[in-house]
């Protein structure tokens, strides 16, 4: 049985908030106030098909009772928790009116968003993945370890062109620019591809180096936003190989 309703059915559109840094209004926010009240946590005295799109007071209130997490507004760690959120009979709160909203103004922002791809065949794509450190002396490249088994083919999350030659210790290591300005750094490759080549998205560009480095082999992508966002801006990032900074996706869909 599922444990929370998928990122497809659910994708983030946030972050939202009362004041302060997020959207004030928007579909959402009557999806959000749609689920709380058939979860009972507000909005006992106005009916389904008379919420606004407002995210106000009333709906912050709401949020609190209903996690207790004291987070704030309705950003990354919200969202996963509103979709594991279920009524007493087993029900989605989240009912399909309440996620046909989200989807449609997912829809409005996501060509500003890259679709980007996995870096394995199978995995999940880089706009649900989470920094989690910062790549050792390269600076605004903060990075996510993935593909964790030697020998494992990578393949590139969108079209990209191969620009420098770096190294890793161990393995190779190559810098690249994908088609939507963002820049990479890949390491710990069995060997990196030559300078100049171009790989379309999906296709496999190398193969993961045996290494202990973190606790296993895997491959260390390295995430440069400058061509988005501007010299010296990066990625929101942990420092110490741990989950809980906002997804890739997220980010750059704020940023948009």
């Amino acid at each position: 049985m599922a444990t929370m309703l998928t990122s497809v059915q659910v994708p983030y559109t946030g972050p939202y908030s009362v004041d302060g840094n997020g959207k004030h209004k928007g579909p959402t926010a009557e999806a959000l106030k749609r689920t709380m009240k058939r979860a009972g946590f507000g909005f006992s005295d106005v009916n389904l098909d008379q919420l606004d799109d407002v995210f106000n007071q009333r709906l912050e209130d709401a949020l609190d009772k209903a996690f207790k997490d004291g987070a704030g507004g309705y950003g990354d760690g919200r969202w996963k928790k509103v979709r594991a959120l279920k009524l007493a009979s087993g029900a989605w709160a989240m009912d399909e009116r309440a996620r046909l909203m989200i989807q449609n103004e997912a829809k409005a922002v996501q060509p500003r968003v890259p679709a980007l791809g996995p870096m394995y065949k199978g995995g999940a794509s880089v706009l649900q993945m989470d920094c989690t450190h910062a790549t050792s002396n390269i600076r605004y490249y903060p990075a996510f370890d993935t593909a964790f088994h030697a020998g494992m083919a990578v393949i590139a999350p969108e079209g990209m062109v191969i620009t420098r030659d770096s190294s890793a210790a161990p393995g190779d290591a190559c810098y690249a620019t994908g088609d939507s300005g963002l820049r990479y750094w890949f390491g710990h490759l069995k060997q990196a591809p030559a300078v100049g080549k171009r790989f379309a998205k999906g296709a496999v560009f190398g193969y993961v180096a045996y290494n202990n480095v973190g606790g296993g082999p895997h491959v260390h992508v390295g995430v440069n936003v400058e061509g988005l966002w501007g010299p010296g801006k990066q990625l929101t990032h942990k420092t110490n190989y741990s989950h809980g900074a906002p997804l890739i996706g997220a980010q750059l869909a704020q940023h948009t």
